[in-house]
């Protein structure tokens, strides 16, 4: 049976996180608790990692698990605007009107 999850693909976001932050494996396994040699596994995709690993690397790496396993995260702000920028298509000017008044309520304008 074939995994939906592409193991590969979370491993390259988790390098490239990793990278990101300026961090090598070494820090990256201090932060986690995790072996060097278990990170360096996973980032090469030689290493199937748990949810609960996903979530804490996630933590060190300051990114949700969104992020890791979809490569979309709601910390990120293009998620945000992926997500309204969709809502606005499918909306009809009507809609759109309310949804404006609705966010100016929220926001107190």
């Amino acid at each position: 049976m074939n995994s939906i999850i592409d193991y590969k693909i979370i491993g390259s976001r988790i390098k490239k996180r990793r990278m990101e932050l300026d961090l090598t494996q070494s820090q990256l396994s201090i932060k986690t608790n995790l072996t060097t040699f278990y990170i360096s596994k996973l980032e090469n995709s030689k290493a199937i990692p748990t949810l609960e690993t996903l979530a804490i690397l996630a933590s060190a790496l300051d990114t949700d698990l969104s992020y890791l396993v979809s490569g979309s995260s709601r910390l990120d702000k293009t998620y945000i605007d992926t997500r309204l920028e969709n809502i606005s298509k499918k909306a009809s000017n009507d809609q759109m009107d309310l949804i404006i008044k609705i966010a100016e309520v929220i926001l107190n304008e």
